[in-house]
């Protein structure tokens, strides 16, 4: 499944997020598509692949300690709207 996390920070956790991401291993299981940050400093976005549950936790639940992650699984619009006549009453 695709997701796109949000993750955000106190900026007095900032060395913290440095130290995580410098020993950052992605697990298996995860297929990084795209990482963008924040130019303000305390945001982080990042758009996956998961294979499973154990693996979605294996990448987000070591920085449950120090950020706030906002993960909400999506797919392209145009994978949606093939699904939409499928749940549209008639």
């Amino acid at each position: 499944m695709l997701f796109m996390d949000v993750s955000t920070w106190d900026p007095s956790n900032r060395d913290k997020i440095l130290e995580h991401f410098k020993r950052l291993e992605i697990p298996d299981g995860i297929d990084v598509i795209n990482q963008w940050i924040d130019l303000s400093g305390n945001r982080y976005y990042i758009l996956y692949e998961a294979e499973s549950a154990e693996a979605y936790g294996a990448f987000n639940l070591p920085w449950s300690d120090i950020c706030v992650i906002d993960s909400v699984p999506v797919m392209e619009a145009s994978e949606f709207m093939q699904l939409l006549p499928k749940y549209q009453k008639k």
